[in-house]
């Protein structure tokens, strides 16, 4: 009897520290997300803005026919892939269905797999948030996964 209870306390002490991370995720990426609609005039350029990101980048993205959007890109994962198991499949599956929890009103645009790549994508009222795995060795010399919010005008 003493067992199941013990197990029971243990799980129950775990999970606010796993929904307290999932929650700082959701809670920086719907952030980024709002501050698309003034193409990120306000957010800060310096640390980090997303939890778990590695690097940050920021600048304009080009559109054909259009004006240039405000984009961040933030490396989620890098992985050399000489070095195995290569765990960038598995990050970018978990970070699809991370950003597809976090971001409820967001319209999913889809999944599109190739040859060591994937891309999914999510429209938002003032965003297109897009998640892009590289497998190493290719376009990229490691193996990565990027996350990355456009202002859509």
């Amino acid at each position: 009897m003493m067992r199941p209870l013990l197990l029971a306390l243990t799980l129950s002490l775990a999970l606010p520290g796993a929904a307290s991370a999932n929650a700082a995720f959701c809670t920086a990426l719907q952030q980024v997300v709002q501050a698309a609609q003034s193409r990120f005039d306000w957010m800060p350029r310096t640390g980090r803005n997303i939890p778990g990101s590695l690097d940050e980048r920021h600048g304009t993205l080009e559109t054909p026919g259009g004006a240039p959007r405000g984009v961040f890109t933030e490396v989620m994962s890098r992985h050399d892939p000489r070095q195995l198991p290569d765990p960038t499949q598995d990050r970018f599956r978990a970070l699809q269905h991370e950003v597809g929890q976090c971001l409820t009103d967001a319209s999913f645009q889809g999944l599109t797999e190739g040859q060591g790549t994937a891309q999914a994508a999510w429209t938002t009222q003032y965003a297109v948030v897009g998640l892009r795995r590289a497998d190493g060795g290719r376009e990229v010399a490691d193996s990565i996964v990027e996350l990355s919010i456009a202002s859509r005008w």
